[in-house]
């Protein structure tokens, strides 16, 4: 067995289980044509293609661009066929698109596709699949009406021909390009063409009906969008409680609240915090955190407001994640209790975890300023502007939070 052999082999059993040792691989057996001067051979064309298939699933772009278009030059040098140049070229250029380098892309994709047309016929799935990404490139680049010119002519070919799946996806890219156009009354046609589509497989099923939840409610048909999350959570909640399933869950007690449903909202939310008992300190978490915070204050208990708050901002702080959006909401709490108090201590907590280079600084004063600029402590809201630069008089509340965050 030649050294290329073997290291395909290799290749070949590590793809399956181990990515990163497969690139390793794969680039060692690159390095071994170049030792034996192996080029323009079709054999190395379809390393240097694979090798990328790797790079792209890893998620390095930029490596996986320049082994396609290397690939692709390769099978052209060695006389292969057109359409495995083509394959090739195509991959290159859903790779460019990722990069966002889609005026590129655009061009590639039309060759594509011609090339496929004039090989399989317009009635072919890989031709449809052409179509396809070209009028995602289109789409990226703002030409609407070609994007939806050239995902119908897809659709119309992979209705008879391709798996549900494919046809889901074009149904689902059409009402994405009407969304965009502002014209998402349109899009929800072909989002429910696609949960019609999908109904007997409840994988696809399940994502067809939570995007035609997302159309309603972002069009305000708040309840057309209910019973379809419901139809989702049943499905995903046939097994554990899953991250997919878990965002669903938070859409619907956001959308409940949304409906003056604060009751129910806030049961939902409870749920949600009992099924990630054992992922308590994450970011998902302190948002569902949050948004009970809002439903209790809303239900007049500002005490559990409080707590539920406080909670969500420990855990940002101990992820280094910005607490503005939850100190600010604490802030309105305490001014609406008129505990002025707790209010300008918690500003103070505030300025001080964001430093005065950080990004978040402008838009802390910002949002602190407007809360306080409609109250009666707009004066003291100043006054503890001041104390800022003086540590000694801020000691005392800074031991307090410190010795809070240490609880």
């Amino acid at each position: 067995m030649t050294k290329i052999a073997y290291l395909r082999k290799v290749w070949a059993e590590q793809y399956e289980s181990d990515l990163k040792a497969a690139a390793e691989t794969g680039e060692a057996l690159l390095r071994e044509h170049w030792h034996n001067k192996n080029f323009h051979t079709i054999g190395y064309a379809n390393d240097l293609f694979n090798l990328g298939c790797v790079h792209e699933e890893l998620g390095n772009l930029e490596r996986a661009a320049a082994l396609f278009s290397d690939s692709a030059q390769q099978q052209l040098a060695a006389n292969g066929d057109e359409l495995s140049c083509a394959e090739r070229v195509n991959s290159l250029a859903t790779v460019l698109i990722r990069l966002e380098f889609c005026e590129p892309a655009f061009l590639m994709l039309g060759n594509v596709a011609a090339v496929r047309r004039r090989l399989l016929g317009e009635n072919d799935v890989l031709y449809a699949d052409a179509l396809y990404n070209l009028a995602n490139a289109a789409a990226e680049l703002g030409q609407t009406k070609e994007a939806l010119r050239y995902h119908l002519q897809a659709l119309k070919i992979r209705e008879k021909f391709a798996p549900v799946e494919d046809i889901v996806n074009s149904l689902h890219s059409i009402a994405f390009v009407y969304e965009t156009e502002k014209t998402p009354e349109k899009g929800i046609i072909f989002a429910q063409m696609a949960t019609i589509f999908s109904e007997e497989n409840d994988v696809i099923y399940a994502s067809s009906c939570n995007y035609l939840a997302e159309l309603y409610e972002n069009t305000g048909d708040y309840d057309a969008a209910l019973p379809l999350y419901d139809k989702v959570l049943e499905i995903t909640g046939r097994e554990s409680a899953t991250a997919a399933h878990l965002n669903v869950a938070l859409r619907r007690a956001n959308l409940l609240s949304l409906m003056q449903r604060p009751e129910e909202s806030l049961a939902a939310h409870e749920e949600i915090c009992t099924a990630l008992t054992f992922s308590t300190r994450s970011v998902f978490y302190a948002n569902c955190l949050r948004g009970m915070a809002m439903l209790h204050n809303t239900l007049e208990n500002p005490t559990r407001a409080e707590e539920c708050l406080l909670e969500a901002m420990k855990i940002r702080r101990a992820m280094c994640e910005d607490i503005t959006l939850d100190i600010t909401f604490l802030i309105r709490l305490y001014l609406s209790e008129n505990n002025t108090e707790k209010a300008l201590e918690a500003l103070v907590y505030a300025l001080m975890c964001s430093g005065s280079n950080s990004p978040e600084y402008n838009e802390m004063l910002d949002n602190l300023e407007e809360v306080f600029s409609k109250s009666p402590a707009a004066e003291e809201f100043i006054t503890a502007m001041e104390l800022l630069n003086d540590r000694e008089k801020l000691r005392p509340i800074l031991n307090k939070w410190e010795a809070w965050e240490q609880e």
